[in-house]
């Protein structure tokens, strides 16, 4: 029974972590672009690891998809494609067209091809919001 109670408790913040990073996907800005393709607004002061949050709040929230999916930076930082004036991120869910041999699991948004799972992207929510919050 000791066992049972445990694992509940572990199971309920396990849930209320990843649902106190849930709440802050309604303030990013994404934009489908078809073909697997989006584009991430970058909002006033919104450094690279919120960048990755967003997109893997794009993966998993907004398309119900598993946290292992690979994400790829298309289009680096820079002029946003749909929203005029703004920088933004275009970043696919396909590797096609991009080149070989990127680098993988890094935290840039500068480096077209590069690639982070959804989960490893998920991470800089939570690092992000928690120095937010301190």
């Amino acid at each position: 029974m000791r066992a049972v109670i445990i694992a509940a408790i572990v199971a309920f913040a396990g849930i209320g972590a990843q649902a106190a990073t849930l709440g802050e996907e309604g303030r990013f800005v994404i934009n489908p672009l078809g073909g697997g393709n989006f584009e991430v607004i970058r909002l006033q002061q919104m450094g690279t690891s919120e960048l990755w949050c967003a997109a893997a709040s794009y993966v998993e929230v907004r398309r119900g998809l598993s946290e292992n999916t690979p994400i790829y930076v298309r289009n680096p930082l820079g002029p946003a494609r749909t929203a005029s004036g703004r920088q933004g991120v275009v970043f696919s869910l396909s590797n096609a067209g991009l080149p070989a041999a990127q680098k993988r699991n890094t935290l840039t948004v500068d480096v077209v091809g590069a690639m982070v799972k959804s989960a490893t992207a998920r991470r800089f929510c939570r690092d992000a919001f928690t120095r937010s919050t301190k």
